[in-house]
């Protein structure tokens, strides 16, 4: 799988402050909030901005029956597709 470093270089994904972008890297610290949430066993989640996907990723890795990404920032919508 592609990091999530080289996905941004190459959508030259940015975060944007105007945009309250923070883009989380580390699967340890994305693993980490993902668990917070106790267990996603059949669940639906949804994630709002989910930016270059690094949270993505780790909520994929669950038991969730559904990961919804909700993005408005066109560059990363992209990235998500």
């Amino acid at each position: 799988m592609e990091s999530l470093g080289d996905v941004i270089r190459r959508h030259g994904l940015d975060a944007r402050k105007a945009l309250g972008q923070h883009f989380l890297l580390d699967p340890g610290i994305t693993e980490h909030i993902a668990s917070l949430a106790g267990t996603l066993d059949g669940r639906h989640v949804v994630e709002v901005g989910p930016g270059p996907g690094g949270l993505t990723r780790a909520l994929l890795a669950t038991a969730a029956s559904h990961v919804h990404a909700v993005e408005l920032d066109p560059r990363a919508v992209a990235v998500i597709e």
